[in-house]
């Protein structure tokens, strides 16, 4: 399968190629697209099967364009990304089945999750028949209750990092022990329940130090921590880095890559 992400603005972009589990969610080609005639253009030679296009661009909307290549080719499986949550470029979207429709800033594990659905809808197009989800092939099979309990629990995380999460309150929610839930949680996610919340914040917080201009203390807030001091010492023992120090060497990575000279 080939990828095309089309966003005007580069460092966006290049922030969702980056935060994409190329690793898992295996493309032959991963395309980018600045411009809606770029995008129509790599469209029509390399014939994607799955597109991640901004709704907004300089010159004009995409949804026209996207309902004109779905027509073209209905099997490829679209999902729009837009800083507006707009009921008209919603209803659009319909129009050629996209797959979703994600406000910016975009949550990591959403955008992953949301490929695997594309993935898996296109694999079910173009076969003719109920096959199971593509996500099977990148997910393993719950077994037991215990099992489907720490799933679920890593999902309501995954879903939602900022709320505050015990391990206490969850025991008492699936009616098992503390020490049981604990451990139970360190044997299928291979972390900690503490050491699990703290690394999918810090992801968060890595997208929106990628995608947004937000100020520390309030990316701090928005993945879940009063202190941004703590948030601080929490992301550097997590990434290596401070925050700071991560949104900047984003940034010259992506200056140093686009002055580039071009073959």
């Amino acid at each position: 399968m080939k990828l095309l992400i089309a966003e005007d603005e580069r460092w966006i972009r290049k922030g969702i190629l980056k935060m994409i589990d190329l690793k898992e969610l295996v493309f032959e080609e991963v395309l980018e697209a600045a411009t809606l005639d770029e995008y129509e253009k790599i469209f029509l030679e390399k014939r994607p099967e799955v597109v991640i296009s901004d709704v907004r661009f300089p010159n004009g909307i995409s949804c026209p364009l996207c309902q004109k290549l779905y027509d073209l080719q209905p099997r490829t499986r679209f999902i729009m990304l837009s800083g507006y949550q707009d009921f008209e470029y919603v209803k659009a979207a319909l129009g050629y089945k996209a797959v979703d429709y994600l406000l910016k800033p975009v949550d990591k594990n959403v955008l992953n999750d949301t490929i695997r659905r594309a993935m898996g809808e296109y694999v079910r197009a173009e076969k003719g028949e109920g096959i199971r989800d593509f996500s099977d092939y990148f997910s393993e099979r719950t077994a037991g209750s215990g099992e489907q309990i720490i799933r679920k629990l890593m999902e309501d995380i995954r879903r939602d990092c900022a709320k505050k999460y015990t391990l206490s309150e969850a025991a008492k929610k699936y009616h098992i022990s503390e020490a049981y839930l604990s451990s139970l949680f360190a044997r299928i996610a291979g972390v900690s329940f503490i050491t699990y919340i703290m690394e999918l914040r810090v992801g968060r917080a890595k997208d929106l130090l990628l995608q947004t201009k937000q100020k520390i203390n309030d990316i701090a807030e928005a993945v879940g921590y009063e202190d941004t001091r703590y948030f601080a010492k929490v992301f550097k023992k997590v990434a290596g880095v401070s925050p700071t120090e991560y949104r900047l060497r984003q940034r010259r990575e992506l200056n140093e890559e686009n002055q580039m000279p071009k073959m």
